[in-house]
C-alpha cells in the first residue's frame, strides 16, 4: 500500500490538473454522494454521479474553485476510461485490501444479460 495523499496529473479540457486521493477528497466524496469509499466492496461499480463527485473531489486539493458541474462537463465518452483508470490506480495504492473498490462505470443498459 502507498502513502495516503499519493498525487498523479490528468488533462482534461486542455488543462493538465493534479488529482490526490487523500483523506480530505474521501470525505468530500461522502458528504456529495452520502457513500463511504472505506466500506465499498471490491468491484462494485461506480455510477456516473460517483464518478464525477470522486474526480471532483480529488481535483478539489489543488483547484477548489472547481464544481461538480464543471467536473461533470470535463468528463466524456472519449476520457472517461482515462480519468477511471487514474482515479483507480490512486485508489488501489493507497486503500487496504478490501477497502474501497476500484471505480468502474456502470455499463449502459443497465440490466445483464439473461435477466
Amino acid at each position: 500500500m502507498g502513502r495516503l495523499g499519493t498525487k498523479t496529473t490528468v488533462e482534461l479540457d486542455g488543462t493538465t490538473y493534479t488529482m490526490a486521493f487523500d483523506l480530505n477528497a474521501m470525505v468530500q466524496f461522502e458528504e456529495a454522494t452520502g457513500k463511504s469509499l472505506i466500506n465499498r466492496a471490491e468491484g462494485d461499480e461506480f455510477s456516473a454521479k460517483e464518478l464525477r463527485a470522486l474526480l471532483w473531489a480529488c481535483l478539489a486539493g489543488d483547484s477548489p474553485s472547481l464544481t461538480l458541474e464543471e467536473v461533470g462537463m470535463m468528463i466524456t465518452p472519449y476520457n472517461m476510461a482515462e480519468v477511471s483508470g487514474k482515479i483507480s490506480e490512486m485508489m488501489q495504492a493507497n486503500l487496504p485490501e478490501g477497502g474501497g473498490g476500484a471505480p468502474k462505470p456502470k455499463k449502459p443498459g443497465g440490466t445483464k444479460s439473461g435477466q
